[in-house]
């Protein structure tokens, strides 16, 4: 197991970018860090570090508890051919697409344990002169080294 959180936070992005990213799938890209600009990219997942807590357990190993957030973020409208209806719609999908890739990614070989480490948030955010809506959802992974 990696007790390194940007190992952890990687190894997410990287089954995100599998189960959202490519032909008929709902997303354009996936980062494994904070993007400051999406250049109008649109839907985009990142995957960003959030906290960490460390418990020794014994002499032979600790208990480590990443904390990742990861953000979506879906161009509110185009003013043509993509509505407020449709970014609502992407939001709604990715976000279950990201709880069913976190439901079957329980133990990997760099965690334990995954989850969601509360009630995701939506709101709307403007980034580089255009509105996004955002949801913000909060991940625990848990490791043992």
């Amino acid at each position: 197991m990696s007790s390194n959180r940007e190992t952890v936070r990687e190894v997410l992005a990287e089954l995100l970018q599998t189960a959202l990213v490519g032909s008929g799938r709902p997303a354009q890209a996936v980062y494994s860090y904070q993007v400051g600009d999406l250049g109008g990219q649109s839907p985009v997942v990142v995957v960003s570090s959030a906290g960490s807590e460390r418990q020794r357990l014994s002499f032979q190993g600790s208990r480590a508890t990443f904390r990742l957030n990861v953000y979506v973020f879906v161009l509110y409208t185009d003013g043509s051919d993509w509505n407020e209806d449709d970014a609502e719609e992407r939001l709604d999908l990715i976000e279950k697409t990201i709880a069913e890739t976190v439901d079957v990614s329980q133990r990997t070989a760099f965690w334990e344990s995954v989850g969601y480490a509360g009630e995701t948030v939506c709101d709307s955010v403007e980034i580089g002169g255009e509105e996004y809506r955002r949801e913000t959802i909060p991940i625990w992974v848990e490791v043992y080294a």
